[in-house]
This record gives C-alpha cells, sequence and structure tokens, in this order.
C-alpha cells in the first residue's frame, strides 16, 4: 500500500510550462480523482423508564465503525518533492457514550 501512496499521481506525466506561456492541461483534471470516502456510523439506544414522568437515555455511537482507512488527497504542489504523494489520513474509530435525563 505504501508504495501505492508514494505515487498516487504518475508525477512523469506533468512538465513545467516554459517561461510566459499557457500551459496545455485543464484547471481541474476530470480523469484524476482522489480516493474515495467510505463512512458506517451506528448508533444504539435504550430508554429506561424511572419514575411516571422521569426517564433515562442511554446512547453509544461508532463513527466509522468498520474503522476503514479513508486516505486523503494527493499534495498538489507541482514541483515540490511530495507533489502526488499522500501523507495524511481520515480519522480512525471513534466510539462514544451519552447518558440523558428526561424529567
Amino acid at each position: 500500500m505504501s508504495a501505492r501512496l508514494d505515487r498516487y499521481l504518475d508525477t512523469a506525466q506533468f512538465t513545467a510550462a516554459p517561461a510566459f506561456t499557457l500551459g496545455n492541461v485543464s484547471r481541474t483534471l476530470p480523469d484524476v480523482r482522489t480516493p474515495g470516502l467510505v463512512g458506517t456510523d451506528l448508533s444504539v439506544s435504550k430508554n429506561f423508564r424511572l419514575r411516571e414522568r422521569t426517564r433515562l437515555q442511554f446512547r453509544l455511537e461508532a463513527f466509522n465503525a468498520i474503522n476503514r482507512t479513508n486516505f486523503g488527497r494527493p499534495a498538489s504542489v507541482f514541483g515540490s518533492t511530495d507533489f502526488g504523494v499522500i501523507r495524511s489520513a481520515g480519522p480512525m474509530r471513534i466510539l462514544q457514550a451519552g447518558l440523558k435525563l428526561y424529567y
């Protein structure tokens, strides 16, 4: 996987335009895409009745529950040593629990 991240773009296909001329690449590069994002979030909650008008809610939430790695964008500054290299990733699995009292 590291080899793919170190050369996400084929940097040999890019060259600098001569001075005082326009390059021949489009502004948006429609055929170059960043890695896709996949997220699976889960939530489980349970309500407990304490009294007639009082209840307690327990909630457990998991963000990126299957812990899939979502890679960031490749560096896009032409001429830099990191051009075409992915150095970042999205957050890993996050769990949070909550308790709420309704009265």
